[in-house]
């Protein structure tokens, strides 16, 4: 897990703001009518639309974990594989009476998860 960007799988920060300098006036998110505060981009924003943007955010973060979750699952399919493709090959030879392929094959058996018992 070292070279995965913890950065980007870091919950977004909601952007604080004032509420007790909010003023009555339209939305420039929603354009409606509602006690709005400075946003960072220099309009006004509504309680409502700083959810909905906060939302979004979230919504973002949970897509990209959930795709790098994804991605993880398939590579540790994929390795796992080929772990027990070499399990196999090595088998062949422990079964003509090789010390040590039968002992790789117990190794193999233990990084694969496959040894008896788990």
């Amino acid at each position: 897990m070292s070279n995965i960007d913890k950065r980007a799988l870091a919950i977004p920060q909601r952007e604080k703001h004032d509420w007790s300098q909010a003023v009555m006036r339209d939305c420039d998110f929603c354009q409606q009518w509602a006690l709005t505060v400075k946003h960072s981009d220099g309009g006004g924003i509504c309680a409502s639309c700083c959810d909905s943007e906060y939302t979004t955010a979230l919504s973002s973060a949970l897509v990209v974990a959930i795709e790098r979750s994804e991605a993880a699952e398939k590579r540790i399919a994929e390795q796992r594989g080929i772990i027990l493709s070499a399990r196999n090959f090595i088998s062949e030879y422990a079964e003509r009476g090789d010390a040590g392929a039968e002992e790789f094959v117990s190794i193999i058996d233990r990084a694969a998860g496959t040894a008896k018992g788990e």
